[in-house]
C-alpha cells in the first residue's frame, strides 16, 4: 500500500482541551502513525538516529491530517504537467526553479505593482500544489507529487531535514513512479481503510469509551462521520484542474529575466 496507517489505541487518546473543559471530536479520534511506502523507502519514517531522543518510527499526528490532504492534492496531482514544464518540478529543477522565484523576489522587493506579482507568483504556485503539505512536522518532509501523461512521480529530498544535526527522516532522496491508476486506486484505499477503522472507534466512543469529564457531542460526531464516510473521493480526486499553463510559461520567463 502507498498510503499507510495505524491509529493509537482508542484508551492512550488525549483529549483536547484544559481541566474542566475537555473534549474530543472526529479529527482529534484519528491520532496514530502514518507514512507513505515507496518501494524500499517509507516517507515519513524518522532516522535511526532521530529515534534515540525518543521519537516513535513514524510521523505520529492525526491521521485525518494526511488523508485530507492526500484528497486535496490527488486532482493537482493527477493533472499531467506539459512536457516542456516537467524540467521545472522534476528532480533538481523544482530547486532551481524555487530559488530563481526567490532571487527575483529579493530583487524586486521594492515593486509595489500587484499585477507584476501576481503575475510572477504563478511560476511556483503550480508547484506549490503538488507538495505535500508537512509545514505542522518539525522538521517538515519534503514531498512532491505530479504527474505525466501516464505515471505519477513521487520524489523526495530532505538531504537538509535535521534533528539535532543528523538526519531526520529515513529517506533522504529519491523518486518513485507509479500509474496513474494505481495512484487513484490508492487514494481510494486511504478513504476506505481509514473510514472503516473509525466506524468502530466512533461506535465505540459515543457508547461511552471515554471518562465522562470528556465532552462527546455523540450526535455531532456520527453526523461527522457519515458526512466522511459518504463523501464521494472517486468523484474529488479526479476532479478536472485547470492550471493555466500559459500564464505558468510566462511567470517562469519573468523570473528568468
Amino acid at each position: 500500500m502507498l498510503f499507510n496507517f495505524t491509529l493509537l489505541p482508542l484508551e492512550t487518546i488525549k483529549p483536547w482541551g484544559s481541566a474542566g473543559m475537555l473534549d474530543l471530536h472526529w479529527f482529534g479520534l484519528t491520532d496514530g502513525h502514518y507514512w507513505i511506502e515507496v518501494g524500499a523507502s517509507k516517507l515519513l519514517e524518522y532516522s535511526l538516529s532521530a529515534q534515540e531522543p525518543g521519537l516513535s518510527r513514524f510521523c505520529e499526528y492525526q491521521v485525518a491530517r494526511l488523508y485530507e490532504d492526500v484528497v486535496e492534492m490527488a486532482a493537482r496531482a493527477l493533472e499531467p504537467v506539459p512536457a516542456d514544464l516537467i524540467p521545472h518540478i522534476a528532480g533538481e529543477g523544482r530547486k532551481r526553479t524555487l530559488k530563481r522565484m526567490s532571487a527575483w523576489c529579493d530583487k524586486n522587493a521594492e515593486r509595489d505593482d500587484n499585477d507584476d506579482w501576481s503575475t510572477v507568483d504563478a511560476a511556483c504556485t503550480w508547484i506549490g500544489q503538488r507538495q505535500l503539505d508537512t509545514a505542522y512536522l518539525s522538521p517538515s518532509a519534503d514531498i512532491v507529487l505530479w504527474s505525466d501523461e501516464s505515471m505519477v512521480h513521487i520524489e523526495w529530498d530532505h538531504r537538509d531535514k535535521l534533528i539535532e544535526a543528523s538526519p531526520a527522516w529515513s529517506a533522504p532522496f529519491g523518486s518513485y513512479s507509479l500509474t496513474r491508476s494505481d495512484f487513484l486506486a490508492e487514494c481510494l484505499s486511504l478513504h476506505e481503510r481509514l473510514m472503516t477503522a473509525m466506524s468502530e472507534r466512533v461506535e465505540r466512543t459515543v457508547s461511552g469509551a471515554f471518562s465522562p469529564e470528556v465532552h462527546i457531542d455523540a450526535e455531532g460526531l456520527l453526523r461527522e462521520h457519515e458526512r466522511r464516510r459518504s463523501l464521494p473521493v472517486s468523484d474529488l480526486v479526479q476532479l478536472p484542474a485547470s492550471t493555466d499553463w500559459p500564464a505558468v510559461r510566462h511567470a517562469l520567463e519573468q523570473i528568468s529575466q
